[in-house]
């Protein structure tokens, strides 16, 4: 019964017709067992790069990386079901499934190696980083440097202009305001009107001692603004170090590990090993199709084929 189910399961991955396979020979239901077990190589190996590439360079999350090896698990089936599904490979398909093997297997080995030499990569990364900094530090030093001398400068004017007002205020802390209330008597007539106009005066607190206040304000915030800008002035390098380690870059680490696969013939040698894996791993289905030997599984297509052919040609006889 498990022998049944499997038979099933790998007849709808690699797209053979379950009926027929049943009622072949013992080789063809090998064959389809066996092409299954390539698939499913081939499978978890893009499963493992489509969820690590998500995780590490487009920094999507545990379930977006799993999404992405499924699709990679999926398109990896299809474009495997291509051979699989052929009765007939010709050269064309041949051709065609060895460049995208070839392709797959640059892009795979390249993938896969970053994760092994990590630390390698890593290192070298270092290096980078700190000529990086070298080189953009004293623009950046330079930049808040005239920042800072801008802030320190309106603080300087704010508070000379503080200082004048405290000045003004100590020698007027009151002014004189005059108000002045109108008379009115009756005429002849009856009418109530003016006929004069009595002048008060009164001290009241000097009024620059609100501009004094918002002037305190706007110091205080001067002041916090400027603090903030000698912290950044003291942790300018180790920010901009943080910094540019946050951003993995795929291309960056592919440019760091051409670089330490090129520096000697050990590592070029290394590289070459998990090409030719990944490689003769991606054509391993193309070559067993190739390889194989017609098994009556194909027969009975091709003969169902000719015979639907034949009674085609029949009807269009008749």
């Amino acid at each position: 019964m498990m022998k049944d189910f499997w038979l099933k399961i790998s007849c709808f991955f690699t797209g053979f017709n379950y009926e027929i396979v049943k009622n072949s020979s013992v080789a063809a239901a090998k064959t389809v067992k066996k092409n299954m077990s390539a698939l499913i190589l081939i499978s978890m190996l893009w499963a493992f790069i489509g969820f690590n590439f998500t995780a590490r360079y487009l920094h999507g999350s545990i379930l977006t990386s799993a999404i992405v090896a499924l699709i990679m698990v999926i398109v990896v089936i299809q474009i495997e079901r291509q051979i699989l599904m052929s009765v007939h490979v010709n050269k064309f398909g041949l051709v065609m499934r060895a460049l995208i093997g070839g392709i797959m297997a640059v892009i795979g080995s390249f993938i896969v190696d970053q994760i092994i030499f990590k630390d390698d990569v890593e290192q070298y990364r270092m290096a980078t980083v700190q000529d990086r900094i070298n080189n953009i530090l004293p623009i950046k030093t330079m930049e808040l440097k005239g920042q800072i001398n801008q802030i320190a400068k309106a603080i300087e004017e704010k508070e000379a202009e503080r200082n004048a007002l405290l000045e003004e205020l100590g020698r007027k802390p009151t002014i004189t305001t005059p108000t002045s209330v109108g008379k009115y008597e009756k005429d002849s007539t009856g009418k109530m009107v003016m006929v004069r106009q009595e002048v008060t005066y009164q001290s009241v607190p000097n009024p620059k001692a609100n501009i004094v206040t918002k002037i305190d304000e706007q110091l205080a915030m001067l002041r916090n603004e400027l603090t903030k800008k000698e912290d950044m002035l003291l942790n300018i390098r180790a920010d901009m170090e943080n910094e540019i380690k946050g951003k993995t870059g795929f291309l960056d680490e592919v440019g760091s590990l051409y670089e330490i696969v090129t520096s000697s013939s050990l590592s070029i040698f290394i590289w070459v090993l998990f090409f030719s894996f990944f490689l003769f791993l991606e054509l391993f289905i193309l070559i067993n199709k190739i390889s194989d030997n017609e098994t009556d599984y194909e027969t009975v297509l091709v003969y169902q084929m000719e015979t639907r052919k034949r009674k085609i040609k029949e009807i269009e006889k008749n």
